[in-house]
């Protein structure tokens, strides 16, 4: 796409010393810069996928973004190019100390000696998955993309991760995307849909583990497209068929469990100061109410619902999910960037509608000032 120039791809080594796969893109000539020649909002966007996902998942929204600014995303531990727990350094990791996420149990892993995984607080830490790994994991890739403040946009499981950054590290993110997500578990609906997607996660999990490509299998020895986070060259569903077939089993059923169990958010979106946009899918019938609590709930939040979208809605409506970010970044305090050099989205009207205020008060894009928005 026009404006984007350079695209790389780098290596960060997560928490328990995992390598984790990293992707980014930066515009063509460097930051742009205001209409008025001074500098824009240079800070960079980092986009965090959900369960069963890669950084192919943003493939249809990031070139798009990176015409303005460095966009960087990466794969989750045992998600797409990043290690599975058993492929990482042989044995248990040894770490003097490893921070643990703000809200974790005791300060740190310690190594006993020696031999010997890890402790903390008196007890063996997994080298596993888990929501705390995953939350460390964001930190080391945000450290290693360095110490300025970020734009932070969270998918899914990603999104709770990235909340959950948010309130951890507050000043380390200037603005908030959450997508398709919920600051409470599934549980919280009630034991049948707790049931219902534990069944469906385990039956993929099973699933993965009996058809996973092994060392010698064909397929393994295909290379990874290198620049998935610009490849469009597959369809949304085939890319998401790519990826589950590349998350770890195990992965999928214990993150998949967590999902149902991790600590209610809820009680701490007040504190959240970061200017944020709810975004979710008309047809993600699930996460609707969700996504209407945290936009409630976090102060000056707005809340975009893409109509006619699913659970992923950057992937099946990337124009209207594209316009809902990008007027996000234009409603930052400060912020004088100027308009992308792209042509002008004339055929997201029907595709995005908002829920400016808390009083429910709406406008369709493009349509007449104060018109309630579609499919509310």
């Amino acid at each position: 796409m026009a404006g984007m120039g350079d695209t790389r791809q780098w290596q960060a080594t997560g928490a328990t010393g995992l390598t984790l796969h990293v992707e980014e893109l930066r515009p063509d000539g460097g930051p742009a810069a205001a209409a008025d020649g001074r500098p824009g909002d240079d800070a960079p966007l980092v986009l965090v996928h959900g369960i069963a996902g890669s950084v192919a998942d943003w493939a249809s929204v990031a070139p798009d973004l990176a015409t303005t600014r460095r966009v960087v995303a990466y794969d989750q531990r045992g998600h797409g190019q990043s290690d599975p727990v058993a492929d990482g350094p042989a044995g248990p990791p040894r770490l003097a100390e490893l921070p643990l996420p703000a809200g974790s149990p005791g300060p740190a892993i310690r190594s006993p000696g020696p031999a010997g995984p890890p402790v903390l607080g008196g007890g063996v830490v997994p080298d596993g998955y888990s929501f705390d790994l995953l939350l460390a994991d964001l930190v080391a890739v945000l450290d290693a993309i360095g110490s300025e403040p970020v734009h932070l946009v969270g998918h899914s499981m990603g999104g709770v991760i990235a909340l959950r950054y948010t309130l951890d590290h507050p000043d380390r993110v200037r603005s908030l995307v959450l997508v398709d997500t919920a600051a409470a578990p599934a549980s919280a609906t009630g034991p049948v849909a707790r049931r219902l997607v534990g069944a469906l996660l385990d039956g993929a999990a099973a699933l993965l583990s009996a058809h996973r490509p092994t060392p010698d299998s064909p397929t393994s020895a295909e290379p990874a497209d290198p620049t998935a986070l610009a490849h469009h060259a597959a369809s949304p569903a085939q890319r998401a068929a790519d990826g589950i077939t590349r998350v770890d089993p195990e992965a999928l059923r214990t993150l998949g469990r967590e999902l149902d169990t991790y600590p209610s958010l809820v009680d701490r979106l007040t504190e959240i100061r970061a200017p944020t946009t709810v975004i979710v899918g008309e047809h993600d019938t699930g996460l609707r109410d969700a996504a209407t609590t945290m936009a409630h709930a976090i102060p000056g939040a707005h809340l975009a619902v893409i109509a006619n979208a699913d659970h992923s809605p950057h992937a099946s409506q990337p124009l209207a999910w594209l316009t809902a970010v990008d007027d996000h970044l234009a409603r930052l305090p400060g912020n004088r960037r100027a308009q992308r050099q792209t042509p002008p989205r004339r055929d997201v009207a029907t595709n995005l509608c908002y829920i400016l205020d808390h009083d429910c008060r709406g406008r369709a894009r493009g349509g007449p000032s104060g018109a309630a928005p579609p499919h509310q």
